[in-house]
C-alpha cells in the first residue's frame, strides 16, 4: 500500500492509464447504467454540469475561465466550454487526456494537459480561473492526495472565484442530508440497482480494475469536511448533501 502522496500519485497514474487503455474507458469516467449509450451519457453529463454550476450567475460564468481537475475522457468539457469564456482540463492519465481531445476536436477555447496527480500542470498555470471543478474525481482518491490537490488548485482560483468538488461520505452519517427521507432512500436504492446492473456486465479486466485496484477513495463525515477545506484553502466553505454517499462543496476565494 502506498505511504506518501507521491507514491499514491504514481499508483493512481498506473491504474488510470490501464483504465484509459480500454475501449470501455468511459465506464470508469461515469459508472452508471447506460454508460455506453450516447443518449444516457449526454443526459447524465448534463445533470452533473447543472449540479456543479447551480447558483452561479450565467453572465459571470461566461466572463471567466474554467479549470477541470480529472477531466477524464472529456465527458463534461463541451458543456463547460459552452458555459464559460474558456475551458482547460487535465487528467492524471495521458490516455484519458488524449480521449478528451478526440471528443472535443473542433471546439475552440478548449485545451487539455496531463497532470502528476497532486498539482495543476505548469502549462495550465498561465491564468487564474473563476471556477475550478473536481467532479467525481476525489471520490477516487485517498485523503492526502485530495488535500494536496485542493491546496494547489485553490491557488489558481481567481479572487471572487470558487473551487467546487465532491467527496465520498459515510452512509451511516446522516448529518447534512437534505430532502425527504423516503425520497432519499428511494434514490439510494435506485442507484444501488443501477450499479448492480453495471457490475454484472463487467468483463474480467474491467472487474479487476474496479475491484482489485484502488478505485473508490476515502470517505468524509459531514462535520469534518468544512474544517478540512478551510485548513487546506483558507476559503469560505458551503456544503450540499443530496444523497447519503456524497458531499458537494463550494470553496470561495475572497475578492
Amino acid at each position: 500500500m502506498p505511504s506518501t502522496p507521491d507514491d499514491w500519485a504514481r499508483q493512481l497514474k498506473r491504474d488510470w492509464e490501464a483504465r484509459a487503455a480500454l475501449d470501455s474507458r468511459d465506464l470508469f469516467v461515469a459508472s452508471h447504467a447506460g454508460w455506453n449509450d450516447p443518449a444516457a451519457w449526454d443526459r447524465t453529463a448534463a445533470t452533473e454540469v447543472e449540479l456543479f454550476l447551480a447558483g452561479l450567475d450565467a453572465a459571470w460564468l461566461r466572463s471567466v475561465d474554467v479549470l477541470e481537475l480529472g477531466c477524464g475522457s472529456g465527458r463534461l468539457a463541451p458543456r463547460l466550454r459552452a458555459a464559460a469564456r474558456s475551458y482547460t482540463g487535465f487528467d492524471i492519465a495521458a490516455g484519458m487526456a488524449a480521449a478528451a481531445e478526440r471528443r472535443c476536436v473542433g471546439l475552440d477555447g478548449v485545451r487539455f494537459f496531463v497532470g502528476d496527480g497532486l498539482t495543476v500542470p505548469a502549462d495550465a498555470r498561465d491564468r487564474q480561473y473563476g471556477l475550478v471543478l473536481a467532479c467525481a474525481v476525489f471520490i477516487h482518491c485517498p485523503r492526502d492526495v485530495i488535500a494536496a490537490n485542493v491546496r494547489n488548485a485553490f491557488q489558481q482560483v481567481a479572487p471572487g472565484g470558487q473551487l467546487r468538488l465532491s467527496v465520498l461520505a459515510y452512509h451511516d452519517d446522516p448529518e447534512g442530508i437534505v430532502g425527504n427521507a423516503a425520497a432519499v432512500q428511494e434514490a439510494a436504492e435506485t442507484l444501488a440497482t443501477d450499479m448492480a446492473q453495471v457490475i454484472a456486465n463487467l468483463t474480467p479486466e474491467e472487474r479487476r480494475l474496479a475491484f482489485e485496484t484502488y478505485y473508490m477513495g476515502d470517505r468524509f463525515r459531514y462535520a469534518e469536511l468544512t474544517p478540512c477545506l478551510r485548513e487546506w484553502t483558507g476559503g469560505e466553505v458551503a456544503l450540499y448533501r443530496g444523497d447519503p454517499g456524497c458531499i458537494y462543496a463550494a470553496v470561495s476565494k475572497a475578492k
